[in-house]
């Protein structure tokens, strides 16, 4: 899949971030966190846009992370779920669609 540098960006700290909370699969909630972690990010723009309260996002999101299961050793490679695997298609078919 080829994406844009920021959205690249965002795909990398989420992997990271499974691998730090020891999770085998990668899901939207890492991405929705890894962009949440970029306060000038897109996602944190459209945030503050609609007046959303950053902080209970945040802490939902760590909330539903820390209800995915740890592996031990932490893993040295982690796939996206089925649900990743979908966001992540529609996001290509929508970044061809809009010629990004």
């Amino acid at each position: 899949m080829s994406f844009t540098e920021a959205a690249q960006a965002v795909l990398v700290a989420a992997q990271d971030k499974a691998k730090a909370l020891r999770h085998q699969q990668l899901d939207v909630l890492h991405l929705l966190q890894a962009q949440l972690s970029d306060s000038d990010g897109l996602a944190m723009r459209v945030l503050k846009m609609v007046s959303g309260d950053q902080q209970q996002l945040k802490s939902s999101v760590e909330a539903g992370l820390k209800q995915f299961p740890k592996v031990s050793p932490a893993p040295e490679e982690v796939v996206p779920n089925h649900a990743c695997r979908s966001a992540l298609s529609e996001a290509q078919k929508l970044s061809k669609e809009k010629g990004d």
